[in-house]
């Protein structure tokens, strides 16, 4: 059930194909830590995934040791136009979900409530507490000449500053891909292997 979805253009939006919407077997690990389930019956959620945020978030290192945890701060929805296509999306979801197709897998909606949907702001509110990350983290390495501070790697994927060691995973994306990142990110360990190969 977690196949099917509807991939589309948020109504306003200068971004193409910038929001999936997609059922969610809510007994899996896509469920929100919120909501809790109490038997092992199945579940069905709706999810709606921005899929070109404008809000960008920063990674620290916290330590020189690779088994601590670095710092994340993912700055969900702190640009306006994030909160504004999700809004919509979720308004979409809820008038989907009442069509007489759907009503008849449906028994009660949880979550947001008829309060959460009274109005904008109540929604924003909401989405503030509900948001997720949809599993495509991306762009924490910038690609770039060594003469840029901020620049990761070059366009070989190679390490500023360190000898040997590359990284060829969704990390050196420009911008998280409107779409699932794993066939992407074997595109680009493909292209680095097919570097290596040549002594690039």
């Amino acid at each position: 059930m977690i196949q099917v979805g509807l991939r589309y253009t948020v109504e306003g939006s200068y971004l193409h194909n910038d929001m999936q919407m997609s059922p969610t077997l809510m007994t899996s690990e896509h469920r929100p830590l919120h909501v809790p389930i109490s038997d092992d019956d199945n579940y069905l959620g709706f999810g709606c995934s921005l899929q070109l945020a404008l809000s960008a978030g920063e990674l620290r290192l916290t330590s020189p040791d690779p088994h601590v945890q670095p710092w994340l701060d993912y700055r969900h929805l702190t640009h306006p136009f994030d909160t504004e296509r999700l809004r919509k999306a979720i308004r979409l979801a809820m008038r989907l979900t009442a069509h007489p197709a759907l009503q008849a897998l449906l028994r009660d909606r949880v979550s947001p409530t008829d309060a959460d949907l009274a109005a904008d702001q109540a929604l924003d509110d909401w989405l503030r507490h509900n948001i997720g990350t949809s599993h495509h983290v991306s762009g924490t390495c910038k690609m770039g000449p060594a003469a840029d501070p901020m620049a990761v790697v070059d366009q070989y994927g190679r390490v500023h500053g360190l000898d040997n060691l590359r990284i060829a995973d969704a990390s050196i994306m420009p911008d998280c891909i409107r779409a699932n990142t794993n066939a992407t990110t074997i595109m680009i360990g493909e292209r680095i292997a097919d570097f290596m190969r040549q002594g690039r």
